[in-house]
């Protein structure tokens, strides 16, 4: 399995990754509960970056290792590497769906609508669910 660029961490630096998502998924939901039209890409963007944040956390955790890669899509990949059987593949496949729309909310043409922000959301927080399960309590 070709992982794209990886970086060493201590393992210890798993917890701040995880504070950053939690974060991150507590600040994307003020922007859902503040329902602006306008919010939709940036409620996407955010939503992402929690992703990522929890998907450091789990690799970190795991194996001491996160995703660098300038595609971000391959964290999933290290992801993968990481947890080896304990990467449920549902939880995997939501991951790549998740990263897949980070360029276009980011930088594409694409305006995303609250609702396309909130869809992302509430994908964002189902897998922030699984990933603090596997981290345990903390």
């Amino acid at each position: 399995m070709k992982l794209g660029k990886t970086k060493e961490e201590e393992r210890s630096r798993a917890v701040k990754y995880r504070s950053i998502g939690r974060a991150l998924v507590e600040t994307a939901g003020a922007l859902d509960l503040i329902g602006d039209a306008r919010y939709g890409n940036g409620l996407a963007i955010i939503a992402v970056h929690a992703a990522i944040a929890y998907t450091d956390a789990l690799t970190v955790a795991y194996r001491q290792v996160k995703s660098t890669d300038g595609d971000h899509v391959r964290a999933a990949d290290v992801l993968e590497f990481a947890l080896g059987p304990d990467a449920e593949p549902s939880q995997v496949k939501r991951l790549r769906r998740v990263l897949e729309e980070k360029s276009e909310a980011a930088y594409g043409a694409s305006f995303y609508s609250l609702e396309e922000g909130r869809r992302l959301l509430r994908q964002v927080e189902k897998y922030a669910a699984w990933a603090e399960m596997r981290l345990g309590t903390g």
